[in-house]
């Protein structure tokens, strides 16, 4: 009764509709909260998602502090994973400050942190990935990361979805493909992020540690092309008395660049 415009949902935090409830807020969503520490990845990445459709605008929430270090680590580093891959390329993120075991009851026995997620959204997000599909960039990301130990060639051989372990083999043993006009053009006004995105020569011999996550945004475009490059070969594999099938096609690939998929980070049991 003392506040009437609250709304409490009940609800399991993993199956949380955020694009739906976003959409009945007329806004993107703030997200506070202390987050289980046994979920937390799982929530984040259900937040990494929603934002594909601009649902997520931002969070401050609270977590373990190994897992906050993990996301703003740099490259090089013991902390690098995929957590630092994911949410350094779809957020800006900052852990603010460490917060003792004793300001929570009961205590636990880690040290946790405040940290800070501002979403780019989807237009943004989709400006950074350049064509690059998210699902396609996760399956790089977390196949490299599997075997970090490895070089990039030898923890990619088991990547799906690239073609015949010929064709996979071929591309692990190529150079960077040239960078689209997009990212040129984002080095050139000074982006953090595309300044970062150049791939070695020797990027395969590379641990994955050593790549920026703009760089894993790179190597995905090599093994898996991007929505431009899609739509070119559809096109140059048709001939002419199946042009009616190729504006289809083409139409299709162009409506797949533009959606960058509701479920990708997050595991398909959970929500929508």
């Amino acid at each position: 009764e003392r506040y009437p415009a609250l709304l409490v949902h009940h609800a399991d935090v993993l199956q949380v509709n955020y694009p739906a409830m976003a959409e009945v807020e007329g806004q993107p969503l703030v997200v506070i909260g202390n987050l289980p520490y046994y979920i937390t990845s799982q929530i984040l990445f259900a937040l990494a998602d929603a934002s594909h459709y601009g649902a997520v605008d931002c969070a401050t929430v609270t977590m373990q502090w190994e897992v906050a270090q993990r996301m703003v680590a740099p490259t090089s580093c013991k902390d690098y994973g995929i957590l630092s891959v994911v949410f350094q390329t779809y957020a800006e993120v900052r852990c603010h400050f460490k917060i003792p075991p004793t300001v929570f009851y009961p205590q636990p026995k880690v040290d946790s942190a405040l940290v800070g997620l501002h979403f780019l959204g989807p237009t943004k997000l989709r400006q950074r990935l350049a064509g690059v599909r998210p699902r396609d960039f996760r399956n790089v990301v977390t196949t490299a990361f599997r075997q970090r130990r490895k070089t990039i060639r030898n923890s990619l051989k088991k990547l799906q979805g690239v073609g015949s372990k010929e064709e996979l083999l071929e591309k692990l043993d190529s150079m960077p493909v040239p960078l689209p006009e997009t990212v040129l053009d984002a080095q050139k006004a000074g982006d953090a992020f595309a300044l970062a995105q150049t791939l070695p020569d020797d990027w395969a011999s590379k641990r994955p540690e050593q790549l920026t996550p703009a760089q894993f945004v790179e190597v995905t475009r090599l093994m898996f092309g991007d929505t431009t490059t899609t739509t070119t070969r559809n096109s140059a594999n048709t001939d002419l008395e199946d042009m009616s099938k190729t504006t289809a096609t083409m139409m299709d690939s162009h409506i797949d660049s533009n959606d960058l998929g509701r479920k990708v980070w997050r595991k398909l049991k959970h929500g929508i």
